[in-house]
């Protein structure tokens, strides 16, 4: 899925420290070399209080990245997934309160999973990092390799190492026999696409979460590669434990169907 990044979106709710995400948004785009479209939604704040034009002109004046402004009425997440899909996004920044699960599911799986492109997520805990790290956790199931691509991408974009970690609830056993094929693959994908990855497979822990979680305590500045599928590490409410905790940016990859007979590999 090396995609060439040209569409960069961004948008921020009320509740999240807005100047976190700016700096995510700006970082990316600067690393990219393209301009900035910033989806205003009916829930998202304003970038500044005069004309488009004035907006457009401090912000560049600031931040030294060009600005567009997209006016998407409605709701915070379904409007900026409208925004990322008629807009062709290959990456959206976002800056919200997570969205808490209710007795019959939803929560934040429900409101990644209709994006086509990955998605830079911040929280009202998170802060601005540089990923300096990448890490990408690597389970048992096929669909972990969706995540293989876009954190190349990004990794080569910001000179980031990756950390290939191979996670499993148990010893021995399928689940760890694929966690061990999946890291390996990982990384070589990674050495691939000329980065220097590292690859370490963790001991078995019931809560991978944790164990995920207490890695990224190894690594000062980073970000940490998600998928939101409703199987493997990242169960629904795992994923959504994530996303309500991690004080660092998340790479979020929506889960996709694996379409034909190649599984979901990259």
């Amino acid at each position: 899925m090396d995609k060439t990044t040209t569409k960069i979106l961004f948008s921020i709710d009320k509740f999240v420290n807005a100047e976190e995400v700016l700096q995510a948004a700006v970082a990316v785009a600067k690393r990219s070399m393209v301009a900035l479209e910033y989806v205003q939604t009916d829930d998202s704040i304003s970038l500044g209080s005069g004309h488009q034009d004035e907006v457009k002109r401090e912000f560049k004046s600031k931040h030294g990245v060009e600005l567009g402004i997209t006016i998407e009425p409605g709701g915070f997440w379904k409007s900026l997934t409208k925004a990322a899909e008629k807009l062709g996004a290959t990456l959206v920044v976002i800056g919200a309160q997570a969205v808490k699960s209710g007795l019959l599911g939803g929560g934040m799986t429900s409101k990644v999973s209709n994006f086509a492109c990955p998605v830079l997520y911040l929280n009202s805990n998170s802060t601005w990092q540089t990923p300096n790290d990448i890490i990408m956790p690597v389970d048992w199931n096929s669909e972990t390799r969706q995540k293989f691509s876009p954190v190349a991408h990004w990794a080569k974009v910001f000179y980031s190492n990756v950390h290939v970690i191979g996670v499993k609830r148990t010893e021995g056993g399928e689940e760890a026999k694929m966690s061990h094929i999946y890291a390996i693959q990982g990384h070589n994908h990674m050495v691939e696409k000329g980065l220097r990855p590292k690859i370490e497979e963790l001991e078995a822990n019931s809560d991978i979460v944790a164990t995920c979680m207490n890695y990224t305590n190894t690594c000062r500045s980073k970000w940490l590669s998600v998928l939101n599928t409703s199987e493997g590490i990242l169960r629904v409410s795992a994923f959504q434990k994530v996303c309500e905790e991690a004080t660092f940016p998340l790479l979020i990859v929506p889960y996709r169907e694996p379409v034909g007979l190649g599984g979901s590999g990259y």
